[in-house]
C-alpha cells in the first residue's frame, strides 16, 4: 500500500507519524509523510519519502502559541490552521495523488474533502484521549479548568462545554466552512463530526491511559503508543552514559521540544532543587544556558531521546506531552507533571489519576514547590510500585503491530469507500 501520513503542528505530532511510517515500511509498504517543510530533514534522515505540507510551524510562532496556555488553542486555530485550509488541502492533493490510503494527525481537517477527491479510505490518528471529544470520559480543559470538576454531575457539563467548543470554533473556521461547501463535503461540524474519519479513528494510548467511551466516533479502533524510535549522538551517549555509571540514578527534567523555549528559569531551580533532595540531575534543556551546578551532580544536555534516559531515573519532570507521558509510562518511572496547554493538563491528570505521579501547576513552580512536590513523588513507594505495574501493560510492539493491522485493512473496494463522504450542511 502508498499510504499517506499527514500531519500539522510540533514534533510531538510528528513522531507518531514517523513511528508509524517506519512500521509500515519494515511490512513492505511504502508510507509517504506529508508535514509542514521545517520537518523535511528530519524526515529525510530516516530515508522517508517526504511532501511538503503547508502551512509551516516554526518553532519561534509555536513557542508563542504555548506561552498563552488560556488563547492559544484560539491563535493555533485562527493564526495557523484555518486560514491557510485551501493551501493545506492543495498540498494534501498533490501528495496523495496514486495513494492507496490517507492517515492524517489532528489538525489535518481537509482530510474529509481530500479522501473525497481521491476516492480514498482515511483515518485519523488521535494522541491523546482528550482529542476524542467524549463527554463521558471529561478532560480538563485548559481555557476552563474548572469544568473538570462537575464530572460527578454526568456527562451534561461537558456537553454543554462542547457545545460552547462547537459553536466558537465555527466562527473562527470560515475558510474551512467555504472550502466544504466549495467541494460540497462536509456538515459544518468542524470538531465533532467532520474531523473524524467514517473509516478508521485510531486511538493511539491504551486503554490504562484512556479506556475507550461508547461516544467515540463509531470507527474508533484503540491500539496503543507509537513509540519514535531514536538514538542520541555519540557524544551524548557517552555522556549519559558515564554520567549513569558515577553515581546513583538521577532525576530528570524535560520540558519537550516546544514548551522548553518558555523554561526562563526553570533549569536552574531545577538544578537547585535536586542538590537540596541530594540527588543528581540530568536536565534536557534546548537552547537554554546550562544551569550554574556542579558538572557532578548535573548533566545539561540540549536534548537526548526519552527512551535513553527516563528507565535511569529515580523520577522524571515532564510537561505533559502525551509522547513524554508515554515515555515515562513504558520506562516505569514516577512522575511529576508541569503541565501548560492544550492536552498537557488533562494527561497530568491522567497520569495522577493512574497512580503513577503527581501534577505541579506551571504557574505555582518555585525552589519550595518543585522540592515539595519531587520529595512528596520520590518519598511514596506506591508511585513506584503503581509505575511499574503499569509498565508491564505496555507493549509497544504488539501496539504497533495493531496500529498497522488496522492501517491495512483500509484498503476496501471503492464501493465501500462511499461512507468517505459526507454531504454539506451548514449549521
Amino acid at each position: 500500500m502508498r499510504v499517506v501520513l499527514a500531519t500539522l503542528g510540533s514534533f510531538g505530532d510528528l513522531y507518531p507519524m514517523l513511528a508509524i511510517g517506519q512500521a509500515l515500511r519494515a511490512r513492505g509498504h511504502d508510507p509517504i509523510i506529508a508535514a509542514p517543510p521545517v520537518y523535511a530533514p528530519r524526515v529525510a534522515a530516516l530515508g522517508l519519502p517526504f511532501h511538503p505540507l503547508r502551512p509551516d510551524f516554526p518553532p519561534d510562532v509555536l513557542m508563542e502559541i504555548f506561552g498563552d496556555p488560556v488563547h492559544g488553542g484560539r491563535r493555533l486555530f485562527l493564526d495557523l490552521v484555518f486560514p491557510h485550509v485551501r493551501e493545506t488541502y492543495e498540498d494534501l492533493l498533490d501528495a496523495t495523488e496514486g495513494a492507496d490510503a490517507l492517515v492524517v494527525g489532528e489538525l489535518v481537517h481537509v482530510a474529509r474533502p481530500v479522501a473525497a477527491r481521491r476516492g480514498l479510505p482515511w483515518a485519523n490518528a488521535m494522541l491523546a484521549p482528550s482529542t476524542m471529544m467524549s463527554a463521558l470520559d471529561p478532560s480538563v480543559l485548559t481555557w476552563f479548568p474548572a469544568g473538570y470538576h462537575l464530572r460527578h454531575l454526568g456527562a451534561w457539563p461537558q456537553r454543554l462545554l462542547f457545545r460552547l467548543i462547537r459553536r466558537q470554533t465555527t466562527r473562527w473556521a470560515g475558510p474551512l466552512l467555504a472550502l466544504q461547501r466549495e467541494t460540497g463535503v462536509g456538515t459544518g461540524d468542524i470538531m465533532f463530526t467532520d474531523k473524524f474519519s467514517p473509516d478508521l479513528v485510531l486511538a493511539l494510548f491504551p486503554r490504562v491511559f484512556g479506556a475507550p467511551q461508547r461516544d467515540w466516533p463509531a470507527a474508533s479502533v484503540q491500539t496503543g503508543f507509537p513509540f519514535f524510535a531514536q538514538e542520541a549522538s555519540p557524544e551524548t551517549a557517552a555522556r549519559i552514559d558515564a554520567f549513569l555509571a558515577a553515581g546513583s540514578p538521577p532525576l530528570v527534567f524535560t520540558l519537550g521540544t516546544t514548551v522548553v523555549h518558555l523554561a526562563h528559569d526553570f533549569y536552574q531551580i531545577a538544578a537547585d532543587t535536586a542538590r537540596a533532595l541530594g540527588r543528581r540531575a540530568i536536565l534536557l534543556m534546548g537552547k537554554n544556558p546550562p544551569p550554574d551546578a556542579p558538572a557532578d551532580r548535573v548533566l545539561a544536555l540540549d536534548y537526548a531521546p526519552h527512551s535513553s534516559l527516563f528507565p535511569h531515573a529515580a523520577a522524571v519532570v515532564q510537561h505533559g506531552g502525551v509522547g513524554g507521558c508515554a515515555e515515562a509510562l513504558r520506562a516505569g518511572v514516577p512522575v511529576l507533571t508541569i503541565p501548560f496547554a492544550f492536552d498537557q493538563p488533562d494527561n497530568a491528570m491522567r497520569m495522577r489519576r493512574m497512580g503513577v505521579g503527581a501534577v505541579l501547576p506551571h504557574t505555582k513552580v518555585n525552589r519550595v514547590t518543585l522540592e515539595q512536590s519531587l520529595r512528596a513523588v520520590l518519598d511514596d513507594t506506591e508511585l513506584a510500585a503503581r509505575a511499574k505495574a503499569v509498565a508491564r501493560e505496555i507493549d509497544p510492539e504488539a501496539d504497533m503491530a495493531r496500529t498497522v493491522a488496522a492501517i491495512e485493512a483500509l484498503r476496501v473496494s471503492p464501493g465501500q469507500r462511499s461512507s468517505a463522504t459526507l454531504p454539506y450542511a451548514e449549521h
